[in-house]
């Protein structure tokens, strides 16, 4: 099979990455315009701040579009998790995954969070949390891990 990566963006982090975004880019253009009014040190300090701020901010977007799911020939492997974020596709035995759907004012966002739960060889089990992710995009994850595994009925 090919290689292939689904990306996972948070709507809620990609909302706010790209007002970060807009705003660096706003402060840019008045750094440089209080640079042609008058070259102060003032001036000349923010313009130097406002270099880092969208340096931050590329970097920033960069990390925020790199998660997601890569799937290899014999693995695939969670981007977003620091370690323990290969698995094989020979040792998975099951995949359950959970999103909460239900309408209510009182859960906070991490009660909202898609988990993929899978179940290894060995009566091992993982829970993959995903972050706020759609159902359609838990659904694809979810559908591509039982295809490449060989575990649909």
């Amino acid at each position: 099979m090919d290689n292939k990566f689904i990306r996972i963006i948070s709507p809620i982090t990609l909302g706010v990455t790209l007002i970060f975004d807009a705003s660096a880019v706003a402060l840019a253009v008045l750094a440089v315009r209080k640079l042609q009014e008058k070259a102060d040190i003032y001036s000349i300090l923010f313009a130097v701040m406002e270099v880092f701020v969208l340096i931050l901010a590329v970097l920033m977007i960069r990390e925020v579009v790199r998660h997601g799911v890569k799937f290899k020939e014999t693995e695939f492997e969670f981007t977003a998790l620091d370690d323990n974020n290969i698995f094989a596709y020979a040792d998975i035995e099951g995949i359950e995954t959970q999103r909460d759907d239900k309408a209510s004012l009182t859960k906070n966002f991490d009660d909202r969070h898609s988990i993929i739960i899978l179940t290894i060889k060995g009566g091992k089990t993982v829970a993959v949390d995903i972050g706020l992710t759609g159902k359609k995009k838990l659904l694809q994850i979810k559908n591509e891990i039982e295809q490449r595994c060989s575990l649909q009925a």
